[in-house]
């Protein structure tokens, strides 16, 4: 009887019309954001042909223009991190310098030998810093743009010297991570979480309210009230599991098919500590060991959330206030969110579930960075939600005995 009151649920959750909509909107997005977001997306390290022509055009003229004048001249970068401040550098000579390498990156790039590419790269970033530390654009609308622009370019040093330490072959999807697994761990680093969480809390929030339209039938089933939550939040579950698991598999094929399936053993850098914010602070895991430690988690929080909805159906009967309800729950941290907020009612941040719910950001220690702490950590992050979701099942428990049955399917 429980396996087949499990597959019936089941069914009628991938059967349901609200369900078919949804997952097709889901599919149309995921597509868009393999085929057309992802691949052309324009991030700081994007290669720039025409910017890059027009600066050698602008180097050439420069050049033309010392020798008609016979003055190699002398620069003085007073504010520049790449040069030592008293010492003058030689402008002919500067220029001459990275007219060959611009020229060289942009060869290599026409010819897709994107070892070569990155070898330029890898050498131009190592001798000038402030194309990171002073692009006055880059986190330009954040609080600490200087210090997230350090970050960025501690991180973008530590992920090519691995490139180039490694016997990768150097294509342009591993470059800039564009591969099926890199895909992978830039969504769950960048609020993929979130979003399959939110789809967990469509699923389900219709659970026990769309059971109100046949209380004759239902109410005669053989089963106890509790076993019956118990299976429709078992159900709940494994759908949503198939369903991530589904997004997962189809948006690493889709990004492997274009731009190859990636490596296991790439370096993700992770912050350790927030003292000196120096790259001694910085450490690595592997990128298996980054997505096992982000994905090992979700079902927990899917469960979680599957629970939550459950007794919210109880208290409300109607799914709509509760994806209204468990979605509010689900951003929460969003509304008090701010990069110096540390502590919520006078209590510490880290001892707060909605802390954890982008789990992403955890592992990588991207979540501590950002906050300015060190105590948001894994395994505390695993302990709150677990004590989170026993909190969930007593009070299910409970309201399971308060609101039986009879009670749930009286008319409203």
């Amino acid at each position: 009887m429980n396996r087949t009151y499990l597959k019936h649920e089941f069914l009628i959750t991938a059967r349901s019309r609200r369900t078919i909509p949804f997952v097709f909107f889901i599919g149309v997005l995921l597509f868009s954001y393999c085929l057309l977001l992802w691949p052309y997306a324009n991030t700081k390290e994007a290669f720039n042909k025409k910017e890059t022509e027009e600066y050698l055009t602008y180097l050439e003229d420069q050049q033309k223009l010392w020798r008609s004048i016979g003055n190699t001249g002398l620069v003085y970068p007073w504010h520049s991190y790449s040069y030592d401040r008293q010492v003058g550098s030689p402008v002919y000579a500067t220029n001459d310098h990275n007219y060959d390498l611009f020229s060289g990156m942009l060869q290599s790039f026409e010819n897709r030998n994107f070892e070569r590419l990155l070898k330029l790269r890898t050498f131009y970033l190592q001798n000038n810093p402030g194309e990171y530390l002073e692009d006055r654009y880059l986190f330009q609308t954040v609080p600490f743009p200087e210090k997230d622009r350090q970050h960025a370019y501690y991180q973008t040093m530590m992920k090519y010297e691995d490139y180039l330490n490694k016997d990768y072959h150097i294509t342009f999807g591993l470059m800039y991570e564009k591969t099926g697994l890199q895909t992978l761990q830039i969504f769950l680093q960048n609020y993929g979480v979130y979003f399959l969480l939110f789809c967990v809390i469509y699923f389900s929030s219709d659970v026990l309210s769309r059971d109100r339209k046949y209380q004759a039938v239902l109410q005669g089933l053989p089963l106890s009230w509790y076993r019956q939550l118990n299976l429709k939040s078992l159900s709940a579950f494994l759908f949503s599991m198939a369903f991530i698991v589904s997004v997962i598999v189809v948006g690493v094929l889709v990004m492997t098919i274009q731009f190859g399936f990636g490596y296991f053993d790439l370096n993700v850098p992770i912050m350790i500590r927030q003292q000196t914010f120096t790259i001694e602070e910085y450490s690595v895991v592997s990128l298996a060991a980054y997505l096992g430690k982000t994905l090992v988690v979700v079902p927990l929080l899917v469960m979680l959330f599957v629970r939550l909805n459950v007794v919210l159906s109880l208290l409300f009967k109607n799914e709509w206030i509760v994806l209204f309800i468990s979605s509010l729950i689900l951003f929460s941290e969003r509304l008090y969110y701010a990069r110096s907020t540390q502590e919520l009612f006078g209590k510490d941040i880290s001892l707060f579930p909605q802390t954890y719910f982008d789990f992403g950001k955890i592992v990588d220690g991207e979540k501590n960075f950002l906050l300015n702490t060190e105590t948001i950590t894994y395994a505390k992050g695993v302990l709150v939600l677990l004590i989170t979701y026993f909190i969930i099942e007593v009070i299910l428990f409970i309201v399971s005995h308060v609101i039986n049955k009879r009670r749930f399917y009286q008319a409203s």
